[in-house]
């Protein structure tokens, strides 16, 4: 490194101590040409140029090919070290002297920032080697003609890294990270480890409530009051069903029962036509004037819990459910649904084939009692002598059990459905005044002091119809000959 504020003109000279110690003075050097040349003061220097020096003092002239020549004398601050290994001496190769070898390890990568220069003390240099003349006043004289001269102090700024370095230093990096980039990246997912179980509910004791007292015992409510339950009508049982058949009555009157016996009934009142469990068909028979004291059937009433407690009366001129008028027109109609119905109308067949077809008036009544063919009352009205009017009629019915009446017990035995056979199971006094009779009065059956007709033997009887008869002419025998006949005697009877 040249130093010197003269124009180097001659050779150039390196001075510097080689040891490890102490400076080095060297004049002279390598003449080229013109004049040259100064004293290089190094304070302590070391075994190279990167190790610990002093300052460099050049002062004085050299003379080279070309000549004399005068310098100023230079000082040179010491550099801080450069690089790995340089000390702080390390002022020629950092401040950029063409040494290789200087600058220790960090010389490749590290430079000096720049050297700044400026004046210091006076020194003393040497007659013909200042630039002034000294000391009571410097006054410049030119270079080369004074003793004096302003010493040059060189200040560097420094070190900074190479740009080629600072590429290889993140080069350097980046390999020195790969590893750990290769293994953070390769590396397995970490196993994420199972939750640890839950740790057990904490059970804090609860405190035993005392238990309660037994509630007192209820108070037992008073009995209910009982509540009448209204009896509902009797269902009708289911009959066991006989064979069917027909029961006619006519005139005073005369009956051909069930099973085809004849019975002959004069005396007043009100008589069982049919008697069973389910149905009673009641007749009431009272005298006319045609019939010369001997009763008819007037009136035909039904009843029974076939018709559910309600009450049919049919007469000659006149008909009846639970006493209000029906079949008032002709023809008519009534109908209780489930329960009866009947027509009024001049349709079917006479009772009594003797009497006049052509003024036929007959009544029909269909009862409902289970049977596809029902129960069949036919009512035949007579009325075309005022005061005589009368009724014949038919009954049609399956066989009940336990039946009885004036139409016979309906057994298949003819024989015993005789009047006086008759008037023993049921009475002589026919239907007893009460809730069994269906009309609104009760009849008495004789004149007081007067027998019962109906008590004469039949075969006297016949035989009283037939003399009587004779003896006094007539349709109809007289009640007083037949009561006579059967009661008093034959002679009796007819001698009247």
């Amino acid at each position: 490194m040249i130093m010197g504020t003269g124009t180097p003109v001659g050779g150039t000279h390196y001075a510097g101590g080689m040891g490890t110690s102490g400076g080095a003075f060297g004049t002279g050097g390598y003449p080229i040409s013109g004049a040259g040349g100064g004293q290089i003061q190094v304070a302590g220097g070391d075994a190279g140029c990167c190790g610990p020096s002093g300052g460099t003092y050049a002062a004085g002239r050299g003379v080279g090919f070309g000549g004399p020549g005068m310098g100023q004398g230079t000082t040179v601050v010491a550099n801080p070290g450069c690089g790995i290994g340089s000390g702080a001496s390390d002022t020629s190769c950092c401040v950029g002297g063409p040494e290789a070898s200087c600058g220790g390890l960090g010389s490749a990568c590290f430079e000096g920032a720049g050297t700044m220069v400026g004046t210091g003390d006076w020194t003393y240099v040497g007659e013909g080697r200042g630039t002034h003349t000294g000391p009571g006043g410097y006054n410049f004289v030119g270079a080369g003609a004074g003793n004096w001269t302003k010493e040059a102090v060189a200040t560097p700024y420094g070190c900074r890294l190479r740009p080629c370095c600072l590429l290889l230093s993140l080069l350097l990096l980046l390999l020195a990270l790969v590893p750990f980039l290769m293994n953070y990246f390769s590396a397995p997912s970490p196993t994420p480890m199972p939750a640890p179980p839950p740790a057990p509910p904490m059970r804090i004791p609860v405190p035993v409530p005392a238990p309660r007292p037994p509630p007192p015992p209820p108070i037992s409510p008073p009995p209910p009051v009982p509540v009448p339950v209204p009896v509902p009508a009797p269902v009708p049982a289911q009959p066991a069903y006989g064979g069917i058949g027909s029961c006619i009555g006519w005139g005073d009157p005369h009956v051909r029962t069930f099973d085809g016996m004849r019975a002959d009934y004069y005396s007043s009142g009100e008589y069982y036509i049919v008697k069973s469990n389910v149905i009673s068909i009641q007749g009431r028979y009272l005298p006319t004037k045609f019939t010369n004291g001997l009763a008819v059937t007037k009136m035909v009433a039904i009843g029974g819990s076939l018709l559910k407690g309600n009450k049919l009366i049919i007469g000659p001129l006149s008909a009846t459910w639970n006493g209000a008028p029906i079949l008032t027109g002709f023809p008519s109609h009534f109908d209780q649904p489930d329960i009866v119905h009947a027509d009024y109308d001049n349709v079917g067949n006479l009772v009594d084939t003797a009497l006049d077809a052509s003024k036929k008036k007959i009544v029909h009544v269909k009862i409902n009692d289970g049977s596809p063919e029902g129960l069949l009352v036919q009512v035949n009205r007579w009325t075309a002598s005022v005061g005589n009017e009368y009724v014949n009629f038919k009954i049609t019915m399956h066989s009940r059990p336990d039946q009885d009446g004036h139409c016979g017990n309906f057994n298949g035995n003819a024989a015993d459905d005789d009047r006086m056979a008759v008037r023993q199971r049921v009475g002589t006094q026919g239907v007893p005044a009460g809730p069994e009779l269906l009309f609104a009065t009760k009849t008495p059956v004789t004149t007081a002091g007067r027998p019962d007709i109906n008590n004469c033997p039949t075969a006297t009887l016949e035989a009283a119809k037939t003399d009587c008869k004779a003896a006094f002419g007539g349709m109809s025998p007289k009640m007083s000959c037949l009561t006579d006949y059967c009661f008093a005697g034959k002679d009796v009877a007819l001698n009247e």
